[in-house]
């Protein structure tokens, strides 16, 4: 095996495996200044070679500095892993002075978050398998990576708030977790079910020739480029469609729905659950610690009526006024929990 593929296959995520592909071959390609597609072979001589590392770094990154910082930071960590698992060690001060030279400190888009309203005439424009997929993401706060693994069996449809089993072989870090959906997402989920059948022989038919067949055991049996594509053609219907003058890139993007979901859910339930909810690592194991996962589904019934947007103003009041009435029954919750917690530490 080569050391590209045992460096690779150290992550269960193919997002980050796809990532740290693609920041590896642009590495080589800054060193040797050659055509990309040699990627096996570039690294196998690397290794081989006296190479200068730390110049080999400064170069690559003056390379790709016209990226985003966030790329440009993805890119360095990929190297420096890369090289240490090739026993290439260098000083945290090398580094630490290294990142120091990234242009800015934070991505430079200015990100547009939807409300309710616009997101509702968003999905408006979606067919059947869109609305099911962005109203999943918009609820749940997943990542479109995990949410496009997720087989049908994941997915408690019987339960109420409808729950998630997030598989850590989904995941960035390898670890699962649950995740909640709202009950216009299990609608829609429910109606995409109905067709999802036709939609896999339909696409297994068109695409013989690179090898999809009708077992696809997903939820959402297609790839990434196909859910971008329907979300930037209901944004541009919808009439969203906008670029950031200074990046040229598309201000309304998929990855706003996690933000959405982390603006609204976390004015309305404690912000250490939402992180979990949304898998931030550094919240999930003082959370599952502190809630069990009956706490953490009553928990998302509080602040469900906050990510819902195709519910009428009816339905919304309805939703509030059991919201209301969890809500009270959320704080005796918390206040037994509160008072159990004094008897054991006293």
């Amino acid at each position: 095996m080569s050391r590209v593929e045992n460096f690779l296959k150290i992550y269960t995520s193919q997002n980050t495996v796809r990532a740290y592909k693609w920041c590896l071959t642009k590495f080589f390609k800054a060193v040797y200044g050659e055509d990309e597609g040699k990627l096996e072979q570039h690294a196998e001589r690397y290794f081989n070679e006296n190479r200068n590392y730390e110049k080999d770094i400064e170069n690559f990154l003056v390379a790709i500095n016209d990226k985003p910082p966030k790329t440009v930071r993805l890119a360095l960590t990929a190297v420096k892993s890369f090289l240490i698992e090739n026993n290439v060690e260098l000083s945290t001060k090398f580094w630490r002075r290294l990142i120091k030279r990234v242009r800015g400190s934070r991505a430079l888009t200015l990100d547009k978050v939807p409300s309710n309203v616009e997101l509702r005439r968003i999905i408006m424009h979606m067919p059947v398998h869109g609305k099911a997929l962005f109203l999943t993401l918009a609820s749940s706060g997943m990542r479109i990576g995990e949410c496009l693994q997720l087989k049908v069996e994941d997915v408690e449809l019987d339960k109420q708030p409808v729950k998630v089993n997030i598989r850590g072989e989904y995941t960035k870090t390898g670890n699962s977790r649950i995740a909640f959906i709202s009950r216009e997402a299990a609608e829609a989920v429910q109606e995409w079910l109905k067709v999802r059948a036709q939609y896999i022989e339909a696409a297994a038919g068109k695409s013989q020739k690179y090898g999809k067949t009708t077992e696809d055991q997903r939820l959402f049996p297609f790839e990434a480029n196909t859910a971008y594509a329907v979300w930037k053609n209901a944004v541009r219907k919808a009439g969203f469609l906008k670029k950031d003058m200074q990046t040229n890139r598309h201000t309304m993007h998929p990855h706003v729905l996690r933000k959405f979901f982390r603006t609204k859910m976390g004015s309305v339930i404690p912000v250490d659950v939402v992180e979990a909810l949304m898998g931030h690592e550094g919240y999930l194991t003082e959370v599952y610690r502190r809630y069990s996962q009956e706490d953490l589904a009553k928990f998302y019934s509080m602040g469900e009526a906050a990510v819902t947007v195709l519910a009428e103003a009816e339905e919304v009041a309805k939703l509030r006024v059991e919201i209301e009435e969890r809500n009270r029954q959320l704080q005796s919750l918390v206040n037994g929990l509160t008072a159990e917690n004094l008897e054991l530490k006293q």
